[in-house]
Formats: C-alpha cells, sequence, structure tokens
C-alpha cells in the first residue's frame, strides 16, 4: 500500500499530485511559483537514483527538445525545461481530458462527424512535427488525451526521432506500428501515418484493428477489417494510409487539407470526456485542472510574506527556519483534480471508504488540523475530519479555519463535480518559530 504523496518543492515548481509513477520516470501535476493564474502544469522527471544516460532521462529530455522547437494545434505547450540535481525535467500544459483508448473501452465506436475532429487534430499533429524534421514514433490511443472541448492532444514525445535517424532498437506500441517497424530502420514520417490510421480505425469500429502483443508480429499482418471499406468515404486518406507500402501513404499535410473541407462535431467527442471524467462508463476519475487561490486575512491581520526555496540534494525544499509543514499554516487553496485512482494517491483512505457519488467534490487539508481548531463551512460549523476531507456540493463555498486562540482565515472558492479542494499549509518568513504553532495565526 503506498502512502498519500506528499508536496514537494522541485525548483521553482510546488509538486501536488502524482499522476503516475513507473520503475525509472513519474509524472506529477505542479504549479509554478509566483504564477497566480490559477494554471497547473504536468511535470515529468527520473526517479530518484535513475542515471542521466537512462533510458526515462533520455526520453525526457528528447520530449522537452522536441517540443521546444514544434508548436502546433495537436501537440501540447511546452512550460519549461532543464535539468535538475543533473537530471532532466519537462513541465508541459495540463490537459483536462481523458486517454482516447479509455474513451474508446467505455463508449465504443465514434460518429464521423467527432471522428473527423478527432483524425484531424492528430494529422495537424503529425504535421507540425514532420514540417520540423521529427517523427513522434508511437502514435497509439494512449497517447491521445481528448479535453472538455472535444479537441485531441498527441502527447508522449519521449520516442521522437529526428527524420532520417537510425536505431538499433525497435520502439513503439503493439498493433499501431508500421509493418515495416517491425525491424530497425530509419525515421520516416510514414510510419507516423501509418499509426494515425491505427487509431482511427479502432475510434471508427471500436476495438483495435490489430490485436497483437509484440512489435515483430507487425511484420506478419493479414488483411485489414473489411468493415473499414465503408469508412474511406468518410475519412478521406484512411485506406491508404494503412497500406503496407510506406510510400503509397499520404503525407500528414495531404491528411488535414482533404478533412479540413469536412464537416466535423467536436460537442459529441466533448459529451464522451464529460461522461467519462462524472464516472459514466468508468469508475475512475482524470485529473482536472485547479486553481490556485489566495486566502484573505482577517482584519487587522497581515499576509505572509512569501520565501524563497533553497536547493537541497537536487530537490528543492524551504529553507529550515521556515517549515511549510505545520499544521496551523495554511495560506492558499488549490482545487485539484479528482481523485486519480490509478495515481495512488491517498489510496489508502480511498481503500478504506466508499466510492463517491460523480456529482461530489471534496475539500482536503494537506496536514492535520489542530484538535482545538474549529471548522466552518457556508457559515456553519462542521466537525473536524478525521481522515482529512469534507464532503461537499458542487459550487461557491466559503470555508474558514478558526484557530484556538481565535486566529482564522477565510477561503472561498468555486468547486467543479469530482474536484478535490486541497488547503497547503503557507511558508513562513525566515527567523520566524515554529513553537506554539497549534495556538498561532495560520
Amino acid at each position: 500500500m503506498s502512502a498519500p504523496f506528499q508536496p514537494e518543492l522541485f525548483g521553482d515548481f510546488l509538486l501536488v499530485q502524482r499522476l503516475s509513477r513507473r520503475a525509472m520516470a513519474e509524472v506529477l501535476v505542479a504549479v509554478r511559483l509566483g504564477d497566480r493564474s490559477g494554471r497547473t502544469l504536468v511535470l515529468k522527471r527520473p526517479v530518484l537514483g535513475e542515471r542521466a544516460s537512462g533510458r526515462a532521462a533520455q526520453a525526457i529530455a528528447r520530449e522537452g527538445e522536441v517540443l521546444a522547437e514544434v508548436r502546433g494545434a495537436g501537440l501540447p505547450l511546452l512550460e519549461a525545461r532543464g535539468e535538475l540535481a543533473g537530471l532532466p525535467y519537462v513541465a508541459i500544459e495540463h490537459v483536462r481530458g481523458a486517454p482516447l483508448d479509455d474513451l474508446v473501452a467505455a463508449g465504443g465506436s465514434l460518429e464521423p462527424g467527432p471522428l473527423r475532429a478527432l483524425a484531424l487534430d492528430l494529422a495537424r499533429a503529425l504535421a507540425a512535427l514532420h514540417e520540423k524534421g521529427f517523427i513522434h514514433g508511437d502514435v497509439a490511443p494512449s497517447n491521445v488525451i481528448v479535453d472538455d472541448a472535444g479537441e485531441a492532444r498527441l502527447v508522449d514525445l519521449g520516442l521522437a526521432r529526428r527524420i532520417g535517424e537510425t536505431t538499433a532498437e525497435v520502439a513503439g506500441t503493439p498493433g499501431y506500428v508500421a509493418p515495416e517497424a517491425a525491424l530497425p530502420g530509419e525515421a520516416r514520417p510514414a510510419l507516423d501515418v501509418y499509426g494515425w490510421a491505427a487509431v482511427v480505425a479502432e475510434c471508427a469500429l471500436g476495438r483495435p484493428i490489430h490485436a497483437e502483443k509484440d512489435l515483430a508480429s507487425a511484420a506478419t499482418r493479414g488483411e485489414l477489417p473489411r468493415e473499414l471499406r465503408a469508412w474511406e468515404e468518410h475519412l478521406p486518406g484512411l485506406g491508404a494510409a494503412l497500406s503496407r507500402d510506406p510510400a503509397a501513404r499520404p503525407e500528414a499535410a495531404a491528411l488535414v487539407a482533404g478533412l479540413a473541407a469536412l464537416s466535423i462535431d467536436r460537442s459529441a467527442l466533448a459529451e464522451r470526456v464529460d461522461g467519462w471524467m462524472r464516472g459514466e462508463g468508468k469508475t475512475a476519475l482524470t485529473p482536472t485542472a485547479p486553481m490556485v487561490v489566495e486566502a484573505r486575512p482577517a482584519a487587522g491581520q497581515t499576509p505572509v510574506p512569501r520565501i524563497q526555496p533553497t536547493v537541497v540534494e537536487g530537490l528543492s525544499r524551504q529553507a529550515p527556519s521556515a517549515p511549510w509543514a505545520s499544521p496551523a499554516r495554511w495560506i492558499a487553496v488549490v482545487a485539484l483534480v479528482g481523485l486519480a485512482f490509478a495515481a495512488g494517491s491517498f489510496s489508502s483512505r480511498l481503500r478504506s471508504s466508499p466510492p463517491p457519488l460523480p456529482r461530489q467534490a471534496w475539500v482536503t487539508f494537506g496536514t492535520a488540523v489542530p484538535a482545538r481548531a474549529q471548522i466552518e463551512l457556508d457559515g456553519q460549523k462542521v466537525p473536524s475530519p478525521a481522515d482529512g476531507r469534507l464532503l461537499l456540493a458542487p459550487g461557491e463555498h466559503t470555508l474558514t479555519v478558526v484557530l484556538p486562540k481565535g486566529a482564522r482565515r477565510e477561503y472561498t472558492f468555486h468547486v467543479r463535480p469530482n474536484e478535490n479542494v486541497v488547503l497547503l499549509p503557507p511558508r513562513r518568513p525566515a527567523g520566524s518559530s515554529d513553537e506554539g504553532t497549534e495556538d498561532r495565526e495560520p
């Protein structure tokens, strides 16, 4: 059973939730310090102990390199990239949406209008990459995020390569790589075009067109499903893009031109994403974009000044004289994501309580609330939660924390269904004492 994730300073980012963790890398939700716009980001970094020359570190560095050069519709925006303690990291926009493979698994095939919208977004992303001399290298439904406006992003560019670059390894996702990708070779745009067609075809049929478990099987594929022929009139270029001959496949720019002339329907895609996020057809919830709200000090009180973080052994932490984990110190409200079940964050609490209803929301205290503190929600006293969470209805709320000696902080925020509002402890000015924090002003 994994321990709940504790917020962490990393360079000039505050990491507030872990989305996923693999053997060599992890993906986290982050807020940039000093940014009051309420934007959240997705930060990728190798795990501690990973080598800078390791595969995960190289993939993260490559993603940052590609996104620094390529900006276009259908691709995530790069916020920052760099190194900390000798290991690379990349921070990109946090897309509020659902993975395409989950959408298809939950809802089945797409109608022509929304399918053309999806196909157009992915073709635009590939055209932008190819124009700048890159291929994505791993076009698959698991690497596509559809946001709540019905727009698709092609993400995870860790396997991207320069066009013409050769490699001794075979990489990609089984069932979506082109037949020639079963053997090492040059990076060519035709590889991405085949992946585009395999993804679009799966969305048209509601199932993968190649049920393969390894990359080598791509070289011995049989005939394509006959049902795809009926879709070629709705999706120009689909049949040619699935050709075994790379030279017969159209360019991504030609796919964009053909699809842009047809009618599309993003509203249907947006409705499916909304249903997925509400738990219809799937119990897990996708992370949603939080907001940052400053607490309003009571009359006669002054706001707590900010301090600069210090870097210790490659991890950014606060100065020892200003510990930020004191239970009585609250300054920011971060409206975080619904609970990412697969991420493992707060997993021990979730397993001991029944799953929430789709239209509920929560407020979570980042650390324990002092035993004698009083909590008021919308003017009504509420018991201090034993598990650190308060259940509330979506909408506008005001929460007040009154400490034993009368100091109080008031927070006003708007929460959407399945969102979690997290109260994070503030930073104290240098030179302040930790003694008696339970009775002091939060």
